[in-house]
């Protein structure tokens, strides 16, 4: 095995992390330079509108995490009778967790059960994720069969490449009720379901990488996924303080096919009635749902807030982050705005969240 000292891969990264690390500590002094005008000025200066309470006390760490210890706990993932949904699925279910399954399409489950152990703990549910009704009886269902709900995964998504800048108000409605209103109605119906039974408890987002970087053509993907990863860090802040951590989960290519070669049925007959061929990305082109499944599970069990992937993309991110941070105006500014803008220019779960990162990881697979 290759050594990762000599690895520049490594190396950059560790630099990088040393850098964020850097900029941790400043954060952290920059609030407590911010805290101290605000003291000398007498406190804060009331906002517009009525006074704010002050920022809650930071926490001394990062949240710890609620599902290190997954056999024997419950786990709904939507969209799981393929594609990632299925990688998931089938990874919480060889880790010993109670897996059910959403699903929509009856031959999908039909070809998705038999990839499960003969005793394995599967719950199929037909689930459809819009609208507020479908996840209370979701959630009924689920304590009828096992009592308890301890981990969600919103993975249901239409992957669309209509341009925002083209698309119906139609088109972004059916978009933003699957992609984005699914993870709000989950949080509301099931949230105090997990305070109330308070064995810890995770929601889980699949993302995309087009949450963290914008995809060429497809405005409308791009901006639910935005919003997928932005709820995840909210509930984050909310949540820092009880044993329900939150993760946006970031993939790149995965394959949607769980199943062995040759043993996918063939695609039905196009309009004129000739078969059509079955379409398969290129060997290594894409990653293996299960890896992805295992990658979630280890991202669950350590309580990542960001679970990426695919490396590959750590440039194209450094390029964008970039640009943001250069974009900021280089000039003074009026000491006096800092008290107000406390709550917005610091959040602790960043810096948090640098120091978990920076402890050695043997694998990013269970």
């Amino acid at each position: 095995m290759k050594s990762t000292e000599s690895d520049p891969t490594v190396s950059d990264r560790r630099k990088f992390l040393g850098s964020l690390a850097a900029g941790a500590g400043l954060l952290a002094a920059l609030s407590a330079s911010s805290t101290a005008i605000a003291q000398q000025a007498g406190g804060q200066a009331p906002p517009p509108g009525g006074p704010r309470p002050p920022p809650p006390p930071e926490p001394a760490m990062s949240q710890l995490p609620p599902m290190r210890d997954v056999k024997g706990k419950t786990a709904y993932i939507t969209a799981s009778s393929d594609g990632i949904g299925l990688g998931i699925a089938r990874a919480f279910s060889n880790a010993g967790m109670n897996v059910v399954i959403g699903y929509r399409n009856e031959k999908r489950l039909a070809l998705a059960l038999p990839l499960f152990a003969k005793d394995a703990s599967v719950f199929p549910v037909m689930h459809d994720v819009v609208g507020h009704d479908g996840w209370v009886q979701l959630l009924a269902a689920v304590k009828a069969k096992y009592g308890k709900l301890h981990v969600v995964v919103n993975n249901a998504g239409i992957k669309t490449f209509a341009k925002a800048s083209e698309s119906s108000a139609e088109v972004w409605q059916q978009s933003i009720d699957v992609n984005f209103g699914a993870i709000y109605h989950s949080v509301n119906v099931i949230l105090p379901h997990m305070k109330e039974h308070n064995e810890g408890g995770q929601f889980i987002t699949t993302a995309s990488m087009s949450g963290l970087l914008p995809a060429v053509t497809a405005g409308i993907y791009t901006s639910t996924k935005f919003a997928a990863v932005a709820i995840m860090e909210a509930l984050r802040i909310e949540l820092e303080g009880t044993n329900i951590g939150t993760s946006a989960f970031c993939p790149g290519g995965v394959s949607t096919d769980n199943l062995p070669p040759g043993s996918r049925p063939p695609p039905p007959p196009g309009p004129d009635g000739r078969p059509r061929p079955a379409f398969a990305f290129p060997p290594g082109s894409t990653m293996d749902p299960l890896e992805a499944g295992e990658r979630v599970l280890n991202g669950m069990r350590n309580n990542d807030l960001f679970i990426l992937s695919h490396p590959e993309f750590r440039a194209g991110m450094a390029e964008r982050f970039n640009s943001i941070l250069l974009s900021c105006p280089d000039e003074a500014f009026p000491a006096g705005r800092l008290p107000s803008e406390i709550r917005t220019r610091h959040t602790g779960i960043y810096p948090r969240e640098v120091v978990h990162r920076m402890q050695k990881r043997d694998s990013y697979r269970t």
